[in-house]
């Protein structure tokens, strides 16, 4: 049986802890550094004035050329571990460097969006809060 294809979440979601144990997931952020003898990979993204960090197991991905600062995407399991971090086990990981970043996070609350007016059945008003908008992009 295949994996899921993973929800997008934003990497501030993840760190935060909003992302529950095993899910699996797509997300993005730059890399700020690569431990190969590790095999972890750190991605930060920016919200707002904030920086959030993202580590990044690569065991499955490797061997793959790490660029410092450049946009990655990735597809992957969270794992929560005993010291109350977590790391997203890699299944995919992909240099995007040169895409409009506040596109996707547009298109990402605009499927959120979408997917929540799917579930809901006919005739029924939304009682889910709107998704906050699109930090802008720096």
């Amino acid at each position: 049986m295949l994996p899921g294809p993973g929800i997008y979440y934003f990497p501030w979601e993840v760190s935060d802890g909003q992302v529950p144990d095993g899910s699996t997931l797509r997300t993005f952020g730059r890399l700020l550094c690569y431990d190969m003898t590790r095999s972890l990979v750190t991605l930060a993204a920016q919200q707002r004035s904030d920086q959030c960090q993202l580590r990044i197991c690569t065991k499955l991905v490797e061997p793959f050329e790490p660029r410092v600062g450049f946009l990655y995407m990735v597809l992957g399991e969270l794992e929560h571990e005993d010291d109350g971090g977590s790391v997203v086990k890699a299944r995919l990981l992909t240099c995007v460097e040169g895409m409009d970043l506040s596109l996707l996070e547009k298109a990402i609350l605009e499927q959120r969006l979408y997917l929540q007016k799917k579930q809901q059945p006919i005739g029924v008003a939304s009682t889910l809060p709107t998704p906050p908008p699109a930090p802008p992009s720096h």
